[in-house]
């Protein structure tokens, strides 16, 4: 019988830690290092497991000194918090709240569901930190540009603005020239990265997504990663109501890049091009076949990094290659 788990709960924000101990006292700290070390050190007296949300950059700090320290942290998925809050009538919230939240929802999550956070490489973390400038730089070239069409009259304006755009896609060079010196520097992202990249349709970009925000590619199965990159079709069947499955959610960094390769990989690769024109032959909307390509992309990156005996083939359906008798095969998605 499994002993019953100790949480802490820790709604973390920019500049303050709003904490929920087992017995239900309430901290209100300063998200300092200080304090946080404070924290682990509570954790290990009382043998607890440190949860907190998926913030962002914010938790990083308490998450990388958690597993430093050996102390056992959780990250969980905001929304999913929110909405056991709701179903236990804490409408309200506040970060008090969503501490208290926190640490019963991890409580209640079954041992195999508590997904516990992994110490990170300095290169990946690096890594992911480059990735989130260069979407940035992007995020601001593609303001910039939608901005000169309003400047058609201005011709002063429209060269500096013109000018900005360049100096911005420079940095951007920059800095992809850095992720991939960084996945260079590190053994294991770059036996994945060359091992993906042998994939037709899959680019740097994609790659660099992948290494950068799925540390953990190679430990789920297909529908668990289908369902993370959001590109599984979700079914919502109740009673005589049956709606149209689609995907939801997922992590929307991963969700992009793979559909953008998407694009790509349903002209140039021999085996995802037969699916995409397939699912149109058959009256699928294009958008609705370039998500079954992304959704098999997702697939076979994990299961190239979950078997590192595997090598694909250019015209291989890969992930229906017949295993060895020491690993399972995975299911494609259909």
């Amino acid at each position: 019988m499994e002993s019953v788990r100790k949480h802490i709960g820790v709604d973390v924000g920019k500049e303050w830690l709003d904490i929920c101990h087992p017995d239900g006292t309430k901290e209100h700290v300063r998200n300092s290092r200080k304090f946080r070390r404070r924290l682990i050190e509570k954790a290990k007296h009382q043998d607890a497991i440190v949860s907190f949300e998926a913030t962002g950059p914010y938790e990083e700090a308490l998450a990388e000194e958690c597993t430093q320290a050996g102390v056992k942290a959780v990250r969980l998925d905001a929304w999913a918090t929110r909405k056991y809050a709701e179903s236990q009538g804490r409408i309200e919230k506040t970060d008090e709240i969503d501490s208290e939240m926190i640490r019963d929802f991890a409580a209640s999550l079954k041992a195999e569901k508590l997904h516990l956070v992994k110490p990170v490489s300095l290169a990946r973390r690096h890594l992911k930190r480059l990735v989130a400038v260069r979407d940035n730089l992007l995020k601001a070239v593609a303001i910039l540009r939608n901005q000169l069409e309003a400047l058609a009259d201005d011709t002063g304006l429209r060269r500096d603005v013109n000018a900005a755009i360049r100096a911005i896609e420079r940095k951007i060079e920059k800095v992809e020239a850095e992720c991939d010196e960084v996945i260079a520097s590190d053994d294991e992202m770059r036996s994945l990265s060359e091992r993906f990249l042998r994939v037709k349709g899959v680019g740097p970009c994609l790659v660099r997504t992948v290494l950068a925000s799925c540390a953990d590619i190679g430990a789920f199965n297909s529908k668990s990663i289908a369902k993370m990159s959001g590109n599984a079709p979700i079914d919502h069947r109740s009673c005589t109501i049956v709606r149209k499955s689609k995907p939801r959610r997922g992590r929307s960094d991963l969700k992009k890049a793979f559909y953008m390769a998407a694009v790509s990989a349903s002209r140039s690769n021999q085996v995802l091009h037969g699916i995409y024109q397939r699912l149109v032959s058959r009256g699928k909307p294009k958008k609705v076949a370039l998500v079954a390509v992304a959704r098999h992309l997702a697939i076979v990156l994990n299961y190239i990094a979950k078997y590192p005996d595997f090598e694909p083939e250019p015209d291989q359906r890969r992930g229906e290659r017949k295993p060895s008798a020491s690993r399972q095969k995975p299911k494609m998605a259909n």
